[in-house]
């Protein structure tokens, strides 16, 4: 039989060798096919040596994932590890209720393995035929699924959603990738009208963040029941850990990822420049024959530096001291520099860079780096308050 395994949810790979175990045990028998879905995760596994067993090259959500899994497996297993099982639960329900045709295959959720509460939960009738075979195999109950919800209201003939999620008190909301706000309880309501983000129930809204998911003064209107929303642990309450023995292990199994996965040319003494601002969790995609790049805000300088530096490549951070404190360990490669600005100060040089240097887009060619590093240190003017070099 061939199996297809999503993996969601970095707090896995703080155990590699739960996943190798399981994937060696379904491998027995069966022909697996595994992957990732997450940036941070994707960082996770290739810390966690983990790289050569999941397929972390691709950029879909868990739903969209499974129903690729769907077409050329004949059965799907979601592979989760939720801070507790009642959000993993929900979790699970949630990803269920965005596959199109969830009848397709079997589905079985396989929830906090290695835990004392580990389960597997059977999503579809289909799933009911194997998840016996599945609690022998990999020693887990089965639970029944959770009731479901419906997630998302849309109301005043489409001007109004409301759209539902699942967190725990203290955990960052984000929609798009950009912090909208926090969690004050385990319920939370994100409402929009016409278009834009207006109020958030159970949790606490960040007008900043409002102001950048909707593009500052071009106020860029989102579907929020299509937008991409999760939630984020502040580092206090996450602990890094890394499997390598040294950085020079660590760059070689990166170097391999990069060669084979991002093969865009540069022409010839000229670099290729990024720009990312307040998306972090989008670099991996945006990575394809970076030579350098410029991150705008706090949290997506340190996600995205932390990212970079695992393959050997600068940033230059353009900062303001209002950090959320997403990323769980910080690193940046040689050659890095960072911009501390005033406060509330980033935003309006991110877009000085933007129109300026960039052009508009989001990356660009240059013949000096040095001569770049100047052209933005200058833009910052009177807003610049240090720089600090790696």
């Amino acid at each position: 039989m061939k199996i297809g395994i999503v993996v969601h949810n970095v707090q896995l790979m703080d155990s590699p060798q739960v996943i190798k175990n399981i994937l060696t045990l379904l491998s027995r028998e069966n022909l697996v096919d595994a992957c990732l879905c997450g940036t941070m995760g994707k960082v996770a596994v290739i810390d966690a040596g983990l790289d050569d067993l999941i397929e972390i090259n691709q950029f879909l959500s868990p739903s969209a994932c499974i129903e690729t899994l769907f077409r050329s497996n004949d059965l799907v297993c979601l592979l989760n590890h939720g801070r507790e099982l009642k959000t993993g639960r929900t979790f699970g329900r949630i990803v269920v209720s965005h596959i199109e045709n969830p009848e397709e295959k079997p589905l079985i959720q396989i929830e906090r393995p290695g835990c004392p509460d580990g389960e597997l939960i059977p999503w579809n009738q289909a799933a009911e035929l194997h998840v016996e075979e599945f609690s022998k195999l990999l020693n887990l109950k089965i639970s029944q699924p959770p009731l479901p919800i419906n997630t998302i209201e849309i109301t005043n003939h489409g001007r109004r959603i409301l759209r539902r999620v699942s967190a725990f008190p203290g955990a960052y909301i984000l929609v798009e990738g950009i912090i909208i706000g926090k969690a004050t309880s385990s319920e939370i309501a994100l409402i929009s009208e016409d278009g834009f983000l207006t109020s958030m129930e159970g949790g606490i809204i960040k007008e900043k963040g409002i102001d950048i998911l909707h593009k500052h003064e071009e106020r860029v209107p989102i579907d929020l029941s299509r937008s991409w929303v999760k939630t984020g642990t502040p580092r206090k309450n996450s602990e890094a850990q890394s499997f390598f023995k040294d950085e020079k292990e660590l760059v070689a199994k990166t170097a391999t990822l990069t060669k084979n996965s991002f093969t865009e040319t540069v022409p010839e003494n000229r670099v290729k420049v990024i720009l990312i601002d307040h998306c972090a969790e989008r670099s991996i995609e945006m990575i394809e024959g970076a030579d350098f790049a410029i991150t705008i805000g706090d949290d997506t300088t340190e996600i995205a530096g932390s990212i970079f530096s695992r393959f050997g490549i600068p940033i230059l951070g353009v900062t303001d001291g209002d950090c959320d404190e997403l990323a769980v360990s910080v690193t940046y490669s040689t050659g890095s520099m960072i911009l501390n600005l005033k406060s509330g100060q980033d935003d309006e040089l991110g877009r000085l860079i933007l129109q300026d240097i960039f052009s508009g887009e989001n990356s660009a060619i240059f013949e000096n780096l040095d001569n770049l590093k100047s052209k933005v240190i200058n833009l910052a003017e009177n807003s610049l308050e240090s720089i600090t070099e790696y």
